[in-house]
């Protein structure tokens, strides 16, 4: 089993989810939180948004169940708070772990992906103060969400931002975290052309 409270790659993040759902019929936030601790924001943020790129991400509302759990973790990131706090009606929702299965080949070539590109570099794009900025725009984010929910799989874009600039976070890569940047704008570009078309 991967250290999970001290992931550091999203190879780490990923075999975090495969242990749970080994061991759970269903996968909820709560273990999430049991699996990777209550400090671990930019992680479980990361997963999450990976969650919402894979097929799992395609069926009706879980984009926006998913996007309201994103963005109740970012805000309280944003504003500083030290341990993550999750109200009960979120925590209990899961996804069946079989689908999560499913989806494992895809995540990992994902993981691989973005852990080749995420090297340590230009570190003060990606701690301090940037930190919580860049969680404030993960709510953005996760506000064009339901909009973009009613195009299939549109959803992908902004969840594929949220967790390059989650993975920028933990690994503290400031280059990684303007490739985020431009994805997060160009995912909300599309939302509001989408919209206002």
């Amino acid at each position: 089993m991967a250290d999970s409270e001290n992931a550091s790659s999203i190879g780490e993040v990923v075999d975090g989810i495969e242990d749970i759902a080994e061991r759970e019929d269903d996968v909820s936030i709560d273990d999430l939180l049991d699996e990777f601790g209550d400090r671990s924001f930019a992680p479980l943020m990361l997963i999450l948004a990976l969650i919402g790129v894979t097929p799992v991400g395609g069926i009706p509302t879980v984009p926006t169940i998913i996007g309201l759990c994103i963005a109740v973790i970012a805000l309280q990131m944003a504003f500083g708070r030290e341990h993550l706090w999750l109200p009960a009606f979120i925590t209990r929702r899961g996804v069946a772990s079989d689908k999560l299965t499913k989806a494992s080949d895809k995540l990992d070539r994902i993981a691989g992906v973005l852990d080749q590109i995420a090297k340590g570099r230009l570190q003060t794009l990606a701690s301090g103060p940037v930190r919580r900025v860049v969680a404030g725009l993960i709510a953005v984010l996760c506000c064009a969400l339901p909009v973009l929910e009613l195009v299939p799989f549109a959803a992908a874009a902004p969840f594929l931002a949220i967790a390059i600039l989650s993975l920028a976070m933990m690994v503290r890569d400031g280059l990684v975290m303007l490739i985020g940047g431009a994805v997060a704008i160009g995912a909300l570009g599309y939302g509001v052309y989408w919209f206002s078309a």
